[in-house]
């Protein structure tokens, strides 16, 4: 409830400083809590098997399967595609029509350290666009490889990136997909 009247107080803000309709406002404020919800969230290690998988090179490249928790409660998890070349993309559990699709670029700061930035367009339903979301994260492969954790911030914009719509941190777990990861 609590996000719903931050997103309600952001958007009402919104109108005012670029001139949205209520309807975009609403719009963007709706698509914002599904986004973020934690009723969109499925369970932790749906795919992956870190706890029983063999030792992997300690490196973030590779498959994940990704956990943004936010520190007010809001939830969203995603298949992290990480690519030795630098590039990353992300597919979360957002629904297509507003994209949940963003692609991205790391580097590594530290032995085990990465900092990845991945932009997003943000569109209603009927494909207008009303936002750029912006996930800037730091993560930490731990020793064997199988896991990460680390901190992550996603930033809300409107369409222009003069204004942030929402901001929320929170904190990133992920674990390894492999070829041997069950379903799969």
């Amino acid at each position: 409830m609590r996000l719903r009247i931050q997103v309600g107080l952001l958007a009402a803000a919104w109108i005012g400083a670029v001139g949205a309709s209520s309807t975009q406002a609403c719009d963007l404020g709706m698509r914002i809590v599904h986004k973020l919800s934690p009723a969109n969230a499925v369970s932790p290690k749906l795919l992956s098997d870190t706890d029983n998988a063999p030792p992997h090179e300690p490196t973030a490249v590779g498959l994940w399967e990704s956990t943004f928790t936010g520190a007010d409660g809001s939830t969203f998890v995603g298949f992290e595609s990480i690519y030795a070349d630098g590039n990353e993309l992300l597919i979360d559990n957002s629904a297509p029509a507003t994209d949940n699709v963003c692609s991205g670029v790391w580097e590594q700061t530290g032995s085990r350290t990465y900092r990845i930035n991945h932009p997003s367009w943000d569109f209603d339903t009927s494909g207008n666009l009303t936002g750029i979301v912006v996930l800037s994260e730091t993560i930490t492969v731990d020793a064997k490889g199988n896991k990460y954790t680390g901190t992550g911030t996603v930033t809300v914009y409107d369409p222009t990136l003069s204004t942030v719509v929402y901001e929320v941190s929170g904190t990133l777990t992920a674990g390894r997909i492999t070829a041997r990861s069950k379903p799969l």
